[in-house]
C-alpha cells in the first residue's frame, strides 16, 4: 500500500515539475520528459505490470490536463512502460547504461508516436523538421534530465523494495 501511495506521490510531483516549473528551464522551446523518467524508473524496479500501471496514470493525468484526445498519451506511456518492464530481468541494478538506451528509445517511441497521431494524420508531412526541432532536443534534455533524476527514483525503489521484503 505505501509503495502505492509513494508512486501517486512521485507522478504528481513530477506532472507538476514538468508542467509549471520545467518550462522556466527548457531548451530549443522543450522540456524533458519527468513523467517518462518515472514510468521507466517503476518498470525497471517493479516490472511490466508496474510499469503499465505507473505509464497509463502518468499517460491519463497528461491527458486530462493537455490533451484533446483522453488516452492517447496513456496508450504511449503504458506501452513503454511495458516493453521497460521486459528488460528488468536482463540488466543488472547498479548499470543505468540500459535504462538511459531505454530512456532514448522511449522519449523517440512517444515523440514518433505523437508525430503520426497528431500531424501525419493530418497531411503535416514535415518529419525531418519535426524530427530537429523538436525530437532530438527532447531526446537529448530528457536523457540529461534523467542522468539526474534516474538514480534518485530507482534508489527510492529499490529502498521501497527492501521495506517490503523486510515486512514479508
Amino acid at each position: 500500500m505505501i509503495r502505492i501511495v509513494i508512486v501517486l506521490l512521485q507522478l504528481l510531483l513530477c506532472f507538476l515539475l514538468q508542467s509549471t516549473v520545467m518550462p522556466a528551464f527548457s531548451l530549443a522551446g522543450v522540456v524533458p520528459d519527468l513523467l517518462l523518467i518515472l514510468v521507466i524508473a517503476v518498470a525497471y524496479t517493479r516490472g511490466r505490470i508496474a510499469g503499465m500501471l505507473t505509464g497509463l496514470a502518468a499517460g491519463l493525468l497528461t491527458d486530462a490536463c493537455f490533451g484533446d484526445l483522453v488516452g492517447l498519451c496513456a496508450l504511449f506511456y503504458l506501452c513503454i512502460g511495458y516493453a521497460a518492464g521486459f528488460a528488468r530481468k536482463i540488466y543488472d541494478e547498479r548499470d543505468y547504461m540500459l535504462p538511459m538506451l531505454m530512456m532514448i528509445a522511449g522519449e523517440f517511441l512517444y515523440s514518433f508516436a505523437y508525430y503520426v497521431t497528431r500531424f501525419l494524420l493530418r497531411s503535416r508531412t514535415e518529419f525531418g523538421y519535426y524530427f530537429i526541432h523538436l525530437i532530438l532536443p527532447r531526446i537529448v534534455y530528457t536523457v540529461l534530465a534523467a542522468a539526474v533524476l534516474y538514480p534518485l527514483l530507482h534508489g527510492l525503489h529499490r529502498l521501497l523494495v527492501r521495506f517490503e521484503q523486510k515486512e514479508d
